[in-house]
């Protein structure tokens, strides 16, 4: 016994391939011997192989068994070295599932995917823009970055990197060149505007840099601060800037000299309301402005803007390019349809 229970402390010290490559040892002698030393019992290698798994994983259905003298030795042989064998191989596969968790949980796992979106920094804006995103595409995927020492959102499409999202390594460690987009938010530990404005403009960085390196055309959505740091900005390739602060002040702003108008603003930011903002290429057919909204008012959809002017209303007879984007309200079955 006590050779037996040293034998099985050494197993549990072999390597996982040692381990895998001791059961498949164990597992081909035990169906060779089993078919060779019974045939009659055995009909096949099939069967000898059904009898080695379910001895060896203490199944025992009984359905064949060995009777001659020989088979019953194997049959030993399996119970007292072939039973720790694979034992010791669960035991693996139990401690590689908790560690692969376990790295999952603090980050440290490189993300493989492909057409995901990277958000930059922890916070409850992130929380909430995390669970739009997923409202709004229910099959995204997620890559969360922050210099956390555990994940602070538990979802199967949410991934979580800890680090400094400054470093070229982290970003690689998010797959940053394969994301679909990139967005940056303030530090929201940083008091300081401006201090928490420099930040995100040395992330920023870092992801031009690596883009550049890479000729990756990366959009990018930073938050800013403060409105006047925009300026900063100007060395590094930001496609989109969210003010934080300001649209928090504007809102409230509004909803004091205009009660009601936060509901629509909630209406436009969420699907959650119904509608949803679209962005959508102009039909050839749609020659200018007019000829557009004509057309997506009798599907259904509602025009508000043009690029980057919410004046539609004054630019009907503006010619439309094959570059401008329209940006729609309307459900999302009306728009695959339009689309």
């Amino acid at each position: 016994m006590h050779i037996l229970f040293r034998l099985w402390k050494g197993l549990a010290k072999l390597s996982f391939l040692n381990v895998i490559l001791a059961s498949i040892g164990i597992i081909i002698l035990g169906t060779v011997l089993g078919y060779w030393l019974e045939p009659e019992t055995f009909g096949s290698l099939f069967d000898s192989f059904w009898w080695t798994m379910t001895t060896l994983t203490t199944v025992g259905y009984g359905d064949f068994y060995p009777s001659s003298v020989a088979g019953r030795w194997l049959g030993i042989f399996l119970f007292l070295f072939g039973i720790g064998i694979i034992g010791a191989l669960i035991g693996k596969l139990v401690e590689i599932g908790a560690t692969f968790q376990r790295l999952k949980r603090e980050g440290r796992l490189v993300y493989r995917g492909e057409g995901h979106y990277v958000y930059i920094g922890w916070s409850p804006k992130t929380r909430k823009a995390i669970d739009e995103v997923l409202n709004y595409e229910p099959k995204a995927e997620i890559v969360l970055i922050d210099q956390l020492i555990e994940e602070p959102y538990v979802h199967d499409q949410v991934h979580f990197v800890s680090g400094d999202a400054s470093d070229e390594a982290v970003l690689l460690q998010a797959n940053v060149l394969k994301a679909r987009r990139v967005a940056i938010f303030a530090d929201a530990r940083i008091t300081e505007t401006l201090l928490a404005d420099g930040k995100s403009l040395l992330i920023a960085s870092a992801v031009e840099a690596l883009s550049s390196e890479h000729q990756v055309d990366l959009h990018t959505v930073v938050e800013v601060c403060e409105e006047r740091n925009i300026s900063k900005f100007k060395h590094v390739r930001v496609d989109d800037f969210i003010l934080a602060n300001d649209s928090v002040s504007l809102l409230m702003a509004k909803a004091t000299l205009q009660p009601g108008t936060t509901a629509i603003f909630r209406q436009l930011l969420s699907k959650q309301s119904g509608g949803n903002i679209q962005a959508l290429k102009p039909k050839v057919a749609w020659q200018n402005v007019r000829q557009a909204n004509t057309a997506l008012l009798e599907s259904g959809v509602t025009l508000i803007a043009v690029n980057d002017r919410l004046d539609v209303a004054t630019m009907l007879d503006l010619p439309l390019q094959d570059t401008d984007m329209l940006y729609v309200v309307c459900h999302d079955d009306v728009f695959e349809r339009l689309s």
